[in-house]
């Protein structure tokens, strides 16, 4: 099976960045369980932004991998979206103390 980075997986730079990003997901997931919805929605927007940042390195060498890094930005850009809307939403004792 490829890695997600494809031929970047052997770039620490690049590398360092997707695992970062995976990192912000995995605790936004933990934030929204916990009902913290708004720091949910700030750490998939940072992996928003590391994934903006996975495209440029991409797109000189892989223009596939590049494009697949845009459909997810978009996607977390949207999952962030609705994560705040959410947040409006929910009745008061369902947030987190």
């Amino acid at each position: 099976m490829s890695h997600p980075l494809g031929p970047l997986a052997h770039n620490l730079t690049a590398y360092a960045i997707y695992a970062t990003a995976q990192s912000e997901m995995r605790r936004a997931y933990s934030l929204l369980d916990a009902g913290q919805y708004s720091a949910a929605a700030v750490e998939i927007d940072s992996a928003a932004r590391a994934a903006e940042v996975l495209v440029s390195v991409s797109e000189p060498v892989d223009l596939t991998r590049a494009e697949h890094w845009r459909r997810v930005v978009v996607a977390r850009r949207r999952f962030a979206e609705r994560v705040r809307a959410a947040d409006g939403e929910q009745p008061a004792y369902a947030v987190a103390a």
